[in-house]
């Protein structure tokens, strides 16, 4: 009976493991892509890690921009992307390099990719209102607080910041 367990959890666990880091071919876009959800280690491999680790490298954090004084109030963050969409290729990186820098660490971070029609069989994109890709979806207490789409207002920083200075007395 413990063997039978025992052999259950890691086919559960290699089924699970399955379902994050996928890569598939799009018709739509006519290259593999990244699909459902994901971790930044994914960025770093094949034709992602080119595009990924040049913008990632390159980008300087203005850090300059950081309030010691605010608080981190997110619970989490949804980054929905699309590894053949050109802003994906400019604003991910940045994203990933700014939540590496120590004023974010702790902050949970779910990275969901989606194919050229904008379908992702983890998240509904109707759902969450994902229309346009990059989208950044910053949530406190379970509710949504903010998002970024396609291209920051400023930079990643000031608009990350500005959205802080507005949640302080939450």
């Amino acid at each position: 009976m413990k063997i039978l367990l025992f052999l259950t959890a890691i086919l559960w666990s290699i089924i699970s493991f399955s379902q994050v880091n996928r890569i598939i071919f799009d018709e739509a876009k006519n290259q593999e892509i990244l699909y459902g959800e994901c971790t930044p280690d994914a960025f770093l491999q094949g034709e992602f890690g080119a595009w990924f680790n040049e913008e990632y490298e390159n980008y300087e954090v203005a850090d300059i921009h950081f309030n010691p004084n605010y608080t981190i109030p997110f619970d989490s963050v949804y980054v929905f992307l699309g590894t053949w969409c050109g802003d994906t290729k400019r604003e991910l990186p940045r994203f990933c390099k700014i939540m590496d820098h120590e004023y974010f660490k702790g902050t949970m971070v779910r990275y969901f990719a989606f194919d050229g029609a904008k379908h992702n069989d983890i998240i509904d994109s109707e759902e969450y209102y994902v229309q346009f890709l990059p989208t950044f979806v910053f949530y406190y207490k379970g509710n949504e607080l903010c998002r970024i789409v396609e291209t920051p207002k400023d930079s990643l920083e000031e608009d990350i910041m500005d959205l802080l200075s507005r949640v302080q007395d939450l």
